[in-house]
């Protein structure tokens, strides 16, 4: 995830950040800020083992790296490709400072192991979350909160979606999803858009570009078995108070996963082309 600037349409030059996950007390490759003599924090301390990373780095070390890596060594982190986890493994915190250029990174703690980042594109927050923990950071992940323990928040979270610091949602596993309206203070289920979860499905969401359109897009799984159609496109322009019904002549009984590009939605299947509703936000 990276921090767009409110309103933009265009990719920023700034801060960026990703998960990926490593054996644990493996030392990974790489240059340490200290002796790459970069500046910032965290870059020397035995307790946050930092390292910068950069593709011409990555790409020097792969073939000496593949017979250590065959023999059960360090896993290489190699851009796009997350390697599956080993037993054991701990999941990093990777940061850019220059969108992408050079990165550092370092372990999380053991009580917060996420799945899944999201920045405030409207504050500093950078939360992180998994099934069952949200948690957030103001200073771009050098420390975190407790795991959430607002009213209201319940279930196994699948995904986080900002609009700003105070309006944010959580679509949930095979359930309602929920929004606060009061920066996590308290959470409350989408009513208007039960009909969807009602036989446990799971959906996930996406928001435009400005955050004023919210889409909910998926497979009802269990559809098919009760001789029902379960694909669904539902979409709101008021932070999830009203829907209508989008799915119009979609066919495709395996979408994937929905993006934003400008004012046009895109929806993937899996193995059935690309399909885009033109003008989505209006």
């Amino acid at each position: 995830v990276y921090v767009r600037q409110p309103g933009s349409r265009t990719e920023p030059a700034g801060a960026c950040f990703a998960l990926f996950s490593a054996p644990a007390g493996q030392v990974l490759r790489g240059r340490s800020r200290s002796s790459a003599g970069g500046a910032g924090g965290g870059g020397g301390g035995a307790s946050s083992p930092d390292r910068d990373y950069s593709p011409e780095l990555d790409d020097e070390q792969e073939e000496a790296g593949e017979d250590e890596e065959a023999a059960g060594g360090p896993q290489l982190y190699s851009p796009g490709l997350l390697a599956p986890p080993r037993a054991g493994s701990v999941v990093h915190l990777m940061t850019s400072s220059d969108f992408g250029g050079s990165w550092s990174w370092a372990p999380l703690q053991p009580s917060l192991q996420p799945t899944g980042l999201e920045v405030d594109p409207t504050g500093n927050g950078l939360y992180a979350f998994n099934a069952d923990c949200l948690s957030v950071s103001s200073d771009q992940g050098r420390s975190w909160s407790p795991c959430s323990q607002a009213a209201g928040l319940t279930g196994r979270l699948h995904q986080l979606l900002v609009v700003n610091t105070r309006v944010m949602f959580l679509t949930r596993v095979g359930a309602v999803p929920l929004r606060t309206t009061d920066g996590g203070q308290s959470w409350h289920e989408l009513g208007g858009c039960a009909h969807l979860f009602k036989h446990g499905a799971t959906l996930d969401g996406s928001l435009s570009w400005s955050g004023r359109t919210l889409v909910l897009h998926g497979a009802d799984l269990g559809a098919i078995g009760r001789g029902e159609y379960g694909t669904a496109v539902w979409r709101s322009t008021n932070d999830g108070d009203d829907w209508t019904d989008e799915t119009g002549d979609l066919v495709t009984i395996s979408p994937g996963p929905g993006v934003w590009y400008e004012d046009d939605f895109y929806l993937v299947t899996r193995g059935e082309g690309v399909t885009v509703k033109r003008q989505f936000e209006r």
